[in-house]
């Protein structure tokens, strides 16, 4: 059973950059929209000082806030590490495990082991050639590109590498998927009734600044939450996310069943490249949505 640690420093590099720019890019969205929301909030106070308004100074304070954060997003650009480093990831897992258990273009009727590896190495060099150096920073593990795991799984018997792609690949791929998508279907129920009930509040409060039971501008926030609750889901994304692993998943439950019908090493190497086909084809459809 391979481990984290046996697949290759390309692999491991590039999810842990992605990982990182993932959660630097949410930090600062999260934070650029609750400035925002803040100024806003701020504006319709008044709260005065020695003849200065605070609360109109904070505001400007929070909108300022929001600018700097918007130059950091544009200078550093961690979505891009994000979505750069995930598809690095995940080109060099795909090819990975077409190399361990056997798949096309590396099958073991196909190619020696050693012709394989050189075809894997040339392969991660042509993935690297495509991002920026600065996105690959070692994650300090083991820099093997070809690790002793890999080999191992590679010599094994087809049944071994069956069960081990199977239970390894295809089920935990399969679980991953349907485990996200029940939960960004809560998620986007959850903010789908959120945003509803700040819309009712921003008309509940212009038709009380209306009839003049308050004199606050409460309109003005409540719809500032519901733009940056808004940016926040567009951000997220829990809708089409739910959907695409739903679908994904099913997918994978077919070619889990179909996994008994190759018995040669041709239809194996066969069945594995259009599994990892179906794998890959779901996460260049997230990357197309979020470039």
């Amino acid at each position: 059973m391979p481990a984290y640690e046996d697949f290759p420093a390309l692999f491991r590099a590039a999810d842990a950059n992605s990982l990182k720019g993932q959660r630097r890019y949410l930090l600062a969205t999260k934070f650029q929209l609750g400035a925002l929301v803040a100024a806003a909030a701020l504006g319709v106070f008044s709260w005065q000082v020695n003849g200065a308004d605070v609360a109109a100074a904070a505001s400007v304070v929070a909108f300022c806030t929001a600018v700097v954060t918007e130059v950091y997003l544009l200078k550093e650009r961690p979505d891009r590490i994000w979505y750069e480093g995930r598809a690095v990831a995940e080109s060099a897992k795909t090819l990975t495990w077409r190399y361990m258990v056997g798949g096309s273009p590396m099958g073991s009727e196909e190619t020696s082991s050693d012709a394989a590896a050189d075809l894997l190495l040339t392969r991660f060099v042509e993935i690297e050639s495509d991002v920026e150096a600065a996105w690959l920073v070692p994650d300090g593990g083991a820099p093997e590109q070809v690790t002793t795991g890999m080999t191992r799984v590679r010599q094994l018997p087809l049944d071994e590498r069956r069960a081990i792609y199977l239970r390894e690949r295809i089920e935990n791929q399969r679980e991953w998927y349907g485990t996200k998508s029940r939960w960004n279907e809560r998620r986007s129920t959850m903010w789908a009734l959120a945003l509803t009930a700040l819309e009712l509040l921003g008309v509940c409060a212009g038709v009380a600044k209306v009839t003049g039971v308050i004199d606050v501008d409460l309109l003005g926030v409540c719809a500032a939450l519901a733009a940056g609750g808004t940016a926040w889901v567009q951000t997220k994304q829990h809708k089409t996310l739910a959907v695409a692993y739903a679908v994904a998943r099913h997918e994978l439950a077919t070619i889990a069943f179909r996994a008994q019908q190759p018995v040669t090493e041709a239809e194996w190497a066969t069945f594995v490249a259009n599994a990892e086909d179906a794998v890959s084809r779901e996460h260049t459809l997230w990357r197309a949505s979020h470039m």
